[in-house]
């Protein structure tokens, strides 16, 4: 994920309230992303897969349309 679609993620997940729902490439997983971690220097997203919380860095990524 390049970092413009790191920060437009992030900026609609934390300030819009219109949360990203990303895809990991390796896992295949879908998850809703909680919160960001390093804005200016994308260093991952925190996201929920099911039940459960897990980071994801954006080289893994790539957001997709829909809920997780």
């Amino acid at each position: 994920m390049k970092h413009k679609d790191y920060n437009d993620a992030c900026e609609r997940t934390e300030h819009k309230d219109m949360p990203a729902f990303l895809r990991n490439m390796r896992t295949g997983e879908v998850g809703k992303v909680i919160q960001c971690t390093g804005f200016d220097t994308p260093d991952a997203f925190l996201v929920q897969v099911g039940e459960d919380v897990t980071s994801w860095p954006p080289a893994e990524v790539e957001e997709v349309e829909g809920e997780a």
